[in-house]
């Protein structure tokens, strides 16, 4: 199944889906550790709490309205935000390789028929 999905997509597309699973991977590791660390501090945060505190955190705004309290969630966090920077940039290089390979050669682009 994979190898069919594999040869039916274009590259672009695989880039894409593989960034969208990246990120929501991301979103989810972030989301469950940040309420499993936060059940041992004084502030519990519910899912959507969570997920607020999460998307707000990635996308550097921080409004602070939501803080972790204890060192174990606080350390999560920095640990999430420097994977964050490293995989996600690599990923978007990845696609950005793809679209301009595309554009170059016209068409679409298959790593498949690349190789």
């Amino acid at each position: 199944l994979h190898r069919a999905m594999q040869r039916s997509q274009s590259a672009l597309s695989q880039q894409l889906m593989i960034l969208s699973a990246t990120f929501m991977c991301l979103v989810f590791t972030s989301v469950c550790g940040i309420q499993h660390f936060q059940r041992a501090g004084h502030r519990h945060l519910n899912l959507f709490q969570a997920v607020y505190y999460v998307i707000v955190t990635f996308s550097t705004v921080g409004y602070g309205d939501f803080v972790p309290d204890i060192w174990p969630s606080q350390l999560f966090m920095v640990i999430m935000i420097c994977v964050a920077l490293i995989v996600l940039p690599t990923q978007f290089e990845q696609l950005a390789f793809t679209w301009m390979e595309r554009k170059k050669l016209g068409g679409t682009y298959s790593a498949h028929r690349a190789q």
